[in-house]
């Protein structure tokens, strides 16, 4: 038993640090229109992290929805591309 509880003195601090240490995520999602409402698929989502200047990008699909799942965080710049579009 006394083994048991040095052992569980040792190992509980550090699973509770390596909970702690993992990062969480985020994702963005959403659905790109026009200015009449209308759905728009095939436009590029592009999302750069300002500050590692890492870049993720998603198309939307044929419903104009798109995800750009596990995000670091931090502060980003999102742009939509399409040719005939205005960015």
């Amino acid at each position: 038993m006394r083994k048991f509880l040095v052992t569980a003195a040792v190992l509980l601090p550090l699973l509770s640090t390596y909970a702690f240490s993992q990062s969480s995520n985020a994702s963005v999602s959403g659905t790109v229109s026009d200015a009449t409402g209308a759905l728009i698929p095939g436009v590029m989502v592009t999302a750069a992290n300002n500050a590692t200047g890492v870049v993720t990008t998603a198309l939307s699909n044929e419903a104009g929805v798109y995800s750009l799942p596990s995000l670091l965080p931090g502060v980003y710049t999102v742009t939509f591309t399409m040719t005939g579009f205005s960015t």
